[in-house]
């Protein structure tokens, strides 16, 4: 592992020790196999953290290959056969510098919904920008809630690694990588204080797309 993977890997696996910690998990760091639930016999987290209500796996990735999903899907199947127990994969992009959060809750269905409504009443005023923001927002937390219910271990990935591997996985069609990647541009561009010059022009195919993401999650596809 090279020097700046390594430091890398170092601080993030740190960092989500101490994450835990304050919200009182018992934390295991690279536990020994007397640490660890029977039914994790042969694996060997990075890091594993008790608490009163729910127990979790972290496994700390350095870089957003697609083999991620491959790799830990195993681990992450047989973590979910046992109530009581999560898997969580920390994935961080060390050339984009993008570090995927650690335990931010997803924003849930009922939020997501009137985060939309609040993004179609900004478009009516011409609001694009804003409305942007939103509907990213909403389709985001939708893809990691894909990954989830798909039993993918993809819902810490990077946005822009998420959507390629839940494509790759047959989650999301072409078409929708293509809205997806346009959407992410886009709000880049915004976030970080430039103009979109298209976005009044597909803002509400980002605005139809949030809306079947969020149809197919409740209802599955028709």
């Amino acid at each position: 592992m090279k020097n700046n993977i390594k430091e890398a890997y170092d601080r993030k696996l740190r960092e989500v020790a101490e994450d835990y910690k304050s919200r009182g998990y018992e934390v295991f760091i690279e536990p020994s196999p007397s640490d660890l639930p029977d039914f994790m016999a042969g694996f060997r987290p990075d890091l594993v953290a008790r608490g009163p209500k729910d127990s979790v796996v972290v496994e700390i990735k350095i870089g957003t290959s697609i083999a991620a999903s491959e790799q830990f899907r195993e681990l992450a199947r047989r973590i979910q056969q046992n109530p009581g127990w999560r898997f969580s994969l920390v994935v961080v992009d060390t050339r984009q510098e993008e570090v995927t959060p650690t335990t931010e809750d997803l924003i849930n269905q009922e939020d997501i919904e009137k985060r939309m409504d609040q993004a179609d009443q900004l478009i009516s005023s011409k609001m694009y920008d804003n409305a942007l923001l939103l509907l990213w927002t909403s389709v985001e937390a939708l893809l990691r809630h894909f990954a989830i219910r798909e039993g993918l271990p993809l819902d810490r990935l990077p946005t822009s690694a998420l959507i390629k591997e839940l494509y790759s996985q047959g989650v999301i069609s072409r078409e929708d990588l293509g809205i997806a990647q346009k959407a992410l541009t886009a709000r880049n561009s915004v976030f970080h204080g430039f103009q979109s010059s298209e976005l009044k022009v597909y803002i509400k195919d980002i605005a139809q797309f949030a809306r079947r993401l969020l149809s197919e999650l409740k209802y599955g596809k028709n």
